[in-house]
């Protein structure tokens, strides 16, 4: 038992030890280093949710700006960010997407597809009411060396890992000029109108902020886009544990047995004493 006590608190000491250095690892990566005035690659190459190839240079030179870097899958902060962005866009009278400025959602998953775009604008778009101009949308996928063009242009820091697909990445939106420059971040998952009415006017303007936004700490921390990989490690460690510890109760279970059967056959109580005679 003790051989077995030594085991189990080396497993949870390990994957203990594992898991913050793997968080440790993403948590550094994960962070949005506000770069107000920074150009955007327009050469960077994507595919629309139609599957069309585009330049990110196609989608400026006309107006603002919103871009958003998701992931479609994601279960975590993104679709929180969506519904957030949408519902203050629904609110924002005399200015109309598509009009007076474009919304680009922007896959960090190469993974992604362009089937899995274009069934996210439809989810998205089908809660909005009224007149909408969905050419106003759009939702981009692409490769990895291309998202990070478009990333590291706008200082958005993620964490992807390759083997598993998994992204933690930090919450916030980056409004740009019609020329592709970065005029001001809105950091985390909210999205308030007046922010964004204000933001929308400078950057039509072709201004850039004269200071950076607040920080908000939110993003998704071990997700994995397909399978919430977050929740399954947690559950494996208590496999692992539960199944250590019902592996040593059988084991002393069946000593007892054995050295019950053993002092049985010797004719001895189980508590050391002579048995008594009929």
């Amino acid at each position: 038992m003790r051989a077995l006590s030594i085991l189990l608190g080396f497993v949870v000491l390990m994957t203990s030890a594992v898991g913050q250095r793997t968080f440790n690892q993403s948590l550094a990566q994960m962070k949005i280093d506000q770069k107000l005035g920074a150009q955007v690659p327009a050469d960077a190459n994507f595919k629309d949710e139609t599957g069309k190839e585009i330049k990110f240079a196609s989608l400026l030179g006309q107006r603002p700006v919103v871009l958003l870097p998701m992931f479609y899958l994601c279960r975590g902060v993104c679709g929180k960010e969506a519904d957030n962005l949408l519902k203050s866009i629904a609110k924002l009278d005399g200015k109309q997407v598509g009009q007076d400025y474009d919304v680009v959602f922007l896959s960090i998953s190469p993974r992604e597809t362009p089937d899995l775009a274009m069934n996210k604008k439809t989810s998205l778009l089908k809660v909005m009411k009224g007149d909408l101009n969905e050419s106003g949308f759009h939702f981009l996928t692409g490769q990895m060396e291309e998202i990070r063009k478009v990333t590291d242009a706008v200082g958005f820091g993620f964490d992807y890992d390759p083997a598993d697909g998994r992204i933690n990445h930090p919450a916030g939106l980056m409004i740009l000029t019609a020329s592709g420059r970065v005029s001001q971040y809105i950091m985390g998952a909210e999205y308030p109108r007046p922010i964004l009415v204000q933001a929308l006017n400078r950057a039509n303007e072709g201004q850039i902020a004269d200071r950076k936004a607040d920080v908000i700490l939110l993003g998704c921390v071990m997700i994995d886009p397909i399978t919430g990989q977050r929740s399954l490690i947690i559950e494996g460690v208590i496999r692992i544990i539960a199944g250590a510890f019902a592996l040593g109760l059988f084991i002393w279970i069946g000593s007892m047995i054995i050295k019950a059967r053993k002092i049985e056959k010797n004719g001895a109580t189980p508590d050391g004493g002579t048995p008594t005679r009929a």
